[in-house]
């Protein structure tokens, strides 16, 4: 777990406009992108008092002038009644697993994928936002559209898509810091799932991290929700695992994050 921690620390770290110590760990800010949890969050690990590290968030990410609470736990295991803890001062809990790629796919793909520039991702990625926060300002959503530009400065990012005459239904991104490669971003349009589209961008991500001298890929995934269950098909096994932990703002109806460290998906 060790080298794919620091490829993500290296990757939060390289996206953002500044780095904060604290207790535990480390908090990343991006003044750009206020509205992405992903790229304002703390990394902690180790042993954790909940209480500390909530202050801590309240410290650096409300000194901020954020609203939100975002804390991405490097962390296997935590005690139910830390877990508790957490959830009483109105955090969410997600808990998520690294998996690592350590086989061969069951099958190969079937359906051809093309790797494209961002720009020709945008219409569809605003799309996906636009339906899962329905209630979003402009702003936000223009934030979430264009924040992986930061991680773009962080590491080399491919996008993978598979594009049929309907238009683009299925993509994921491609993080690469020799030797170690992530894949991320794994999605497909709701009318077009469960035709192997997602298949195909994982394993063409896959190749390309191989071709390019990658001798480590891996992705996070939510440990309860069923795409786990497709990665382990595709040859990746769970190594580890973590938290992500938010707490929205007042009156929110929906997160608007997305990714993270090896504590967050």
């Amino acid at each position: 777990m060790a080298p794919i921690l620091e490829f993500s620390h290296r990757v939060m770290r390289g996206s953002a406009t500044e780095v904060v110590p604290v207790s535990g760990g480390f908090a990343v800010l991006n003044s750009a992108y206020p509205t992405s949890y992903e790229h304002n969050c703390l990394v902690v690990g180790g042993e954790l008092d909940p209480a500390t590290v909530m202050a801590e968030a309240d410290r650096v990410l409300g000194g901020a002038g954020l609203s939100h609470r975002a804390i991405e736990v490097e962390v296997e295991y935590l005690p139910a009644a830390a877990l508790d803890r957490f959830r009483a001062a109105g955090y969410e809990v997600q808990a998520t697993r690294v998996m690592l790629l350590r086989r061969p796919p069951d099958r190969l793909a079937s359906v051809a994928v093309e790797r494209v520039s961002y720009d020709v991702l945008i219409p569809v990625v605003e799309a996906g936002w636009r339906r899962r926060f329905p209630d979003a300002s402009e702003d936000s959503i223009r934030q979430l559209v264009e924040r992986r530009t930061a991680t773009a400065r962080a590491c080399a990012v491919t996008h993978h898509a598979v594009r049929i005459p309907e238009g683009l239904v299925a993509r994921c991104d491609l993080y690469r810091i020799n030797p170690i490669a992530q894949i991320e971003t794994v999605e497909t349009e709701p009318e077009w799932r469960n035709r192997g589209y997602a298949r195909a961008v994982v394993l063409d991500a896959v190749e390309l991290a191989r071709g390019s001298g990658c001798s480590v890929a891996f992705l996070i995934a939510d440990a309860d929700d069923w795409p786990q269950e497709l990665y382990r098909r595709l040859g990746f096994e769970p190594v580890g695992g973590g938290y992500t932990l938010q707490r929205l703002p007042a009156g929110a109806g929906g997160s608007p994050s997305a990714g993270g460290g090896p504590g967050g998906k």
